[in-house]
């Protein structure tokens, strides 16, 4: 492994854990972020000083600073890369930016891809939450007992609906983001993601888990509400804006009954487009 790979390694886990306290700040107002702001500090500390203000820099425009190449575009941007550049980024030999947007840029493995470009393609506009889910999106009840087969199943459910083409290896990445820290919340809520899934507007999976699992949450809290989010890189800074709503939402505990209390998907729906009618318009 060269010193490029491992620094661009490190730029990639230094942007998830600054994305996750962004997470928690919007998901949990009062949430204690000491453990995360250290581990922030300890990854960013031996990163050159000229690439660290350059990297915070880009932050402060954009959700992301650094992105994958994705076919020879910029995930962040959109602009078409060179096949010299897209050629540099996949050897890893120097930290390359985009020349649009400065974005710091990496060749993924493997990116996760869309069947579809748009779901709405050639309908009425949706409005409200229906932008973002739909009713085959709906999973009730959940029948995973441990979290990873609460994300496995709706990792295929994704997959069977035409989101994405590889439901394994969606899974894979949303265990690799949950190893970094759990996305449960208070309240029995969970908002498992995965980013960087190009082709395609952000769409959510919505799950129920009647007895709850066990996900990493505050204390013993069991987590029963799961809200699983592909997210395209260019739709991440919206992400954020979807998680405050929804956790300002369910913090109301006959909001959490509502959904909680549906007899099948069908009710699902309909309970959670009531419930949100409020915060999505």
């Amino acid at each position: 492994m060269t010193t490029t790979h491992s620094l661009i390694n490190q730029l990639i886990q230094l942007q998830e854990l600054i994305v996750a306290n962004m997470q928690k700040k919007v998901s949990q107002p009062n949430a204690r972020l000491e453990e995360l702001n250290k581990s922030i500090q300890a990854l960013s500390a031996d990163v050159p000083q000229q690439i660290k203000s350059h990297f915070n820099r880009l932050l402060q425009k954009h959700p992301e600073a650094i992105v994958p190449v994705s076919g020879e575009l910029c995930a962040g941007c959109g602009m078409s890369l060179t096949k010299s550049l897209v050629q540099s980024v996949a050897k890893s030999e120097a930290l390359n930016r985009c020349p649009n947007c400065a974005r710091f840029l990496y060749y993924p493995d493997q990116l996760v891809e869309r069947e579809r470009v748009s779901r709405s393609y050639g309908e009425v506009q949706k409005k409200g939450i229906a932008r973002f889910t739909a009713p085959e999106l709906m999973m009730f009840p959940l029948k995973g007992g441990t979290g990873e087969e609460v994300l496995a199943e709706m990792c295929q459910r994704m997959q069977q609906e035409g989101f994405v083409n590889d439901g394994d290896h969606l899974l894979d990445l949303a265990l690799q983001r949950e190893a970094i820290i759990s996305t449960a919340v208070d309240n029995g809520l969970a908002f498992p993601h995965v980013r960087g899934v190009e082709g395609g507007g952000l769409s959510m999976a919505v799950g129920i888990s009647k007895k709850g699992v066990k996900f990493g949450g505050p204390g013993r809290t069991l987590s029963r509400i799961f809200f699983f989010v592909v997210i395209p890189t260019a739709t991440s800074a919206f992400y954020l804006k979807l998680i405050a709503g929804l956790s300002k939402t369910f913090r109301d505990k006959d909001a959490r009954e509502m959904l909680l209390n549906c007899a099948d998907e069908a009710e699902l729906w309909k309970a959670l487009n009531k419930t949100t009618r409020k915060t999505f318009k």
